[in-house]
């Protein structure tokens, strides 16, 4: 996980992201809640989980910049007990049709995309520049959060997307 420049950051989510979001072209809206046992996790979940991801990456910066996030990142999170996250992804998204998903998918993509692009190297390929990227006593680089966040859940939910596919279409 180690990037270079910010192009290689960039071009490693969208390739990431486009591979991941192409696997929902041929799922029907019909079929975006079915539960599949062996995988885990709906098609609807499993976008809605990408999506809540890139917003709070967003908001935490939008905060900081605006001198609300003064404390380092969800201090108060026990990181192995998420549910209730990711619960609040599912219930933020319910309404959401399936071409909504996606495009709301693609936006949330460019936005994180400007983001690294209005930020200089040290700003985020430091460890320590944002509140937001410190947890537990210890900081991250933004470039490492927004690779966690982005590149490391489209990769691991295409696999699931595509075992998903293989069991439900």
């Amino acid at each position: 996980m180690k990037y270079s420049n910010k192009l290689e950051l960039i071009e490693t989510i969208k390739n990431n992201a486009n591979l991941f979001i192409k696997e929902y072209s041929d799922i029907k809206e019909s079929s975006i809640n079915i539960v599949d046992e062996e995988v885990g996790y709906t098609p609807f979940q499993m976008l809605s989980f990408c999506i809540g991801w890139m917003d709070l990456v967003l908001a935490w910066e939008n905060e900081e910049q605006k001198g609300i996030q003064k404390t380092p990142l969800a201090t108060e999170w026990k990181w192995n007990d998420l549910e209730w996250l990711y619960k609040s992804f599912y219930d933020r998204y319910n309404s959401y049709s399936l071409s909504e998903l996606v495009d709301n998918f693609n936006k949330k993509v460019n936005d994180v995309i400007k983001l690294i692009d209005n930020l200089s190297d040290d700003e985020l390929f430091k460890e320590g520049k944002r509140n937001w990227a410190k947890t537990n006593g210890k900081e991250f680089s933004v470039c490492r959060l927004v690779h966690l966040n982005t590149v490391s859940n489209f990769k691991n939910f295409r696999s699931k997307i595509r075992k998903w596919k293989k069991n439900n279409i």
